[in-house]
């Protein structure tokens, strides 16, 4: 039996069930912005409780703890593509751990896995790893089904190099440069200069802005309503990578003025082409519809080339220069985090932790010179 209650401005749902071993315990989940979604979500899970999934005790295989989780907790929730990275995480853990139990798992165990995984691996493929198993045990250390954390202390560390973070995004000069570029270039035949602009100037991912479409973009308000993502393999809306990524994204006065100048220009060419597309799509390509990531990345690629930039960044190259712009502006890192829907603020203290780390580092430089003039009054 499920009940619903309210955390400020969100929902939480608790889930009340029999474990194999006649023991009652719970699931909770907090979040929805809607107590809708919440019920929605509930029912769902308790449908696959009464059908026997998530019936978990000590003795459950580690493998299938964690199959039953992503099928109650991840599946239909999350995009395919997001969806198969589960996936792969648990054919990691059946190769490693194909016969370890909850109960026979320990921190030692655990290391020894990850370091094993991690000699042909990047930092970033061992961190997603420990990232998803330490998700998938926090039911289990609520209902005390488990009463410590393996994953804890665990140290994601990849033995394959990985490409310096300083290659994925721009400085701010040529960020600007950039900008203007693709402001200049921007057409409403093709989508991709446009496409390019606005996610520099939102930081918004690939699949997000291929499903934005103009009836969430508010133009009185000046902001822009990310809901929904486009799926490419299924060809149709699909939900947020996570619940955080359903957010208002604050937009300036001049971008909002080039995204009305391309609706009146787009809306002309489509009715004087008879060009009906199923949904008002904001990025829609008049010959071929919606653009592919290869297509924009390359038009990307030159646009780069041609400003004689030594960085050629992606899509979501543009993504990381937006967020490393407004880091380096003095915004805050929650806003950040809130901005590029993030699901955690851990998520993104990881990902940007070498722009932190040189931030911080000037911090100390304006901390030391603010008690200097202190000192000296």
């Amino acid at each position: 039996m499920a009940r619903y209650i309210k955390r400020g401005k969100v929902w939480q749902y608790e889930i009340s069930y029999k474990d194999t071993d006649g023991k009652y315990k719970k699931l909770r989940k907090s979040g929805f912005p809607k107590k809708a979604d919440a019920i929605s979500e509930a029912g769902e899970i308790e449908a696959n409780l009464a059908k026997g999934f998530y019936t978990v005790s000590q003795d459950i295989l580690l493998t299938d703890h964690f199959k039953q989780w992503i099928e109650i907790f991840k599946k239909g929730k999350v995009s395919d593509g997001t969806y198969r990275k589960y996936l792969y995480t648990l054919s990691v853990l059946k190769k490693h751990f194909s016969t370890a139990t909850i109960k026979t798992m320990n921190r030692v165990k655990y290391q020894e896995m990850l370091n094993e995984f991690a000699e042909g691996h990047s930092d970033s493929s061992v961190k997603q790893i420990n990232v998803h198993v330490r998700a998938s045990l926090e039911n289990l250390l609520d209902d005390f089904i488990i009463k410590n954390d393996f994953t804890k202390g665990a140290i994601s560390k990849g033995g394959k190099g990985s490409k310096s973070a300083e290659l994925k995004y721009l400085d701010f000069e040529d960020f600007t440069k950039l900008i203007a570029l693709a402001k200049e270039k921007i057409n409403p035949i093709y989508s991709s200069s446009f496409m390019i602009y606005i996610a520099a100037m939102t930081g918004m991912r690939f699949s997000e802005l291929l499903g934005l479409t103009w009836d969430n973009v508010d133009f009185e308000k000046g902001q822009i309503y990310v809901k929904r993502t486009w799926d490419i393999y299924k060809n149709n809306f699909a939900p947020t990578k996570n619940d955080q990524s359903v957010r208002f994204l604050a937009i300036d006065s001049s971008t909002m003025q080039v995204m009305i100048n391309y609706k009146e220009q787009q809306e002309k060419l489509l009715k004087r082409l008879e060009i009906e597309p199923e949904h008002p799509f904001v990025f829609y390509n008049i010959k071929n519809g919606l653009i592919t990531n290869n297509s924009l990345n390359k038009q990307l690629r030159n646009m780069c080339k041609k400003l004689g930039f030594k960085k050629i960044i992606t899509c979501h190259g543009l993504r990381h220069t937006h967020a490393s712009t407004m880091l380096y502006k003095g915004i805050n890192i929650l806003y950040v985090s809130k901005r590029l829907g993030h699901s955690s603020l851990n998520v993104t203290m990881s990902v940007y932790s070498h722009i932190l780390k040189e931030l911080e580092e000037k911090d100390n430089e304006n901390i030391k010179k603010i008690f200097s003039e202190i000192n000296d009054e």
